[in-house]
C-alpha cells in the first residue's frame, strides 16, 4: 500500500498547450476527496493563473507528502524548469527534456510507492521526438521505463471500455502487426485487467474483425480466419468468455455496449472513434499491465485553443478519479 494513499501525481504535459490550464481548472473544480499535485515550472504556472484570472497561488513542495496539507487556494507543485520563452499555442522543442523529466519523476514516485498513481497530461510526439527519435507515445515510453511487455492502451468511460491491439502504427502496417499470439495475449490481459483493476468477476469480452464485414468468410480478407478466430478459440479453451470477430461497423450498438464488459479492436481508430463519439469529455486513457497506475485525458495538447482558455478539464478530472479508483482496487 502506498505511503500516501489516494495521492496522485499529475505531469505537466506540453506547456505550450492546454495542460496547464486544465490542471488549474481541475484543482479549482475537484472535490476534497481528489488529492493531487503537479510536476511543473512554478513561475510558468503562476503566469498562466494570472492570465486566466483563476484566483489561485502556487505552493512549491519538496516531496509528495507535503501536498496532503495544502490549502485548496494553493496548487502544490514539485518544481522543474521549462524554457523561459515558452508561449501558449506555439511548439517549443526546447521543452522536450523537461516534459520527459516530469514523466520520469512521476514514475519514480510511483515506483517508490509514495503516491497511488500518475496522470499524464497530453504531450506532442513531434516535440518529444526531437529528443527521442523513436518516441511513439506515452504508452510505449511508460512500458519501457517499467520494463514491462504486457502494456495495453485501455480507453474507458462510464459506458464502455475498449482496447486496440495495435496502437501507434500506420494503418498500412496493421495487418502485418496482428497475429494469433498478440491477439491471444490481448484477450488474456484484458480479462485479467477487468478482474484486477475494475472488479469484474466474470468478464464478457467482444473482439472486432479487421476487414469489412469481418472478411465475409475470406472474400474481403483472411485475417479473421487465419489469425483472429484461432486466438478467440484458444482463449475460450482457457475458460474466458470471449466472442467474435464482430464487424466493427455494427459492434458498438447499445445492446452490445450493455452486454459486454470490454471490446478489443485491431487498430487505434477502430477502438478510439466509437468511445470518443459516445462520451468525449469523460473518456480517459489507462495503460493496463504496468506495475503502477497511469491514466490520462483522452484528448491532445490543444495548441489551437491554448490562448483562449476555453478547454474543459472534465477528462483530466475523470482520469484523476479513475487513477484513484484503480489504485484502490489494487490495494495501492
Amino acid at each position: 500500500m502506498s505511503k500516501n494513499k489516494n495521492l496522485i501525481a499529475v505531469t505537466m504535459g506540453d506547456p505550450s498547450g492546454i495542460s496547464t490550464e486544465i490542471t488549474i481548472k481541475a484543482w479549482i473544480k475537484k472535490n476534497k476527496n481528489l488529492r493531487f499535485f503537479l510536476i511543473h515550472d512554478p513561475a510558468y504556472v503562476s503566469k498562466i493563473i494570472r492570465k486566466m484570472k483563476a484566483g489561485l497561488k502556487v505552493q512549491i513542495i519538496d516531496n509528495p507528502a507535503e501536498a496532503l496539507s495544502i490549502n485548496k487556494k494553493y496548487l502544490p507543485i514539485i518544481p522543474i524548469k521549462i524554457d523561459a520563452k515558452t508561449q501558449l499555442g506555439k511548439r517549443n522543442y526546447s521543452n522536450a527534456g523537461a516534459i520527459l523529466q516530469s514523466i520520469d519523476m512521476a514514475i519514480d514516485f510511483a515506483k517508490q510507492k509514495v503516491i497511488s498513481g500518475i496522470v499524464t497530461n497530453p504531450i506532442n510526439k513531434e516535440v518529444i521526438a526531437k529528443k527521442l527519435r523513436r518516441f511513439k507515445g506515452h504508452t510505449e515510453y511508460l512500458a519501457k521505463k517499467d520494463k514491462k511487455s504486457n502494456e495495453m492502451m485501455f480507453l474507458l468511460n462510464k459506458k464502455m471500455k475498449v482496447t486496440p491491439i495495435t496502437t501507434h502504427v500506420a494503418l498500412k502496417d496493421v495487418a502485418k502487426k496482428i497475429n494469433k499470439k498478440n491477439i491471444t495475449k490481448s484477450i488474456l490481459n484484458v480479462n485479467q485487467t477487468l478482474k484486477k483493476d475494475f472488479g469484474v468477476r466474470k468478464p464478457k469480452i467482444a473482439v472486432s474483425g479487421l476487414n469489412p464485414h469481418s472478411g465475409d468468410g475470406g472474400i474481403l480478407g483472411k485475417e479473421e480466419i487465419i489469425k483472429i478466430i484461432p486466438a478467440i478459440n484458444a482463449c475460450k479453451e482457457k475458460g474466458i468468455n470471449v466472442s467474435g470477430p464482430y464487424p466493427a461497423d455494427s459492434l458498438f450498438r447499445d445492446p452490445n455496449i450493455k452486454k459486454f464488459d470490454s471490446f478489443i479492436c485491431m487498430y487505434h481508430d477502430q477502438a478510439l472513434i466509437p468511445i470518443k463519439v459516445i462520451d468525449f469529455h469523460n473518456t480517459i486513457n489507462y495503460t493496463a499491465g504496468l506495475s503502477f497506475v497511469r491514466t490520462s485525458p483522452d484528448h491532445g495538447t490543444g495548441l489551437d485553443i491554448a490562448k483562449k482558455f476555453v478547454a474543459s478539464c472534465d477528462s483530466l478530472l475523470a482520469a484523476i478519479g479513475m487513477a484513484k479508483a484503480i489504485a484502490k482496487n489494487r490495494g495501492l
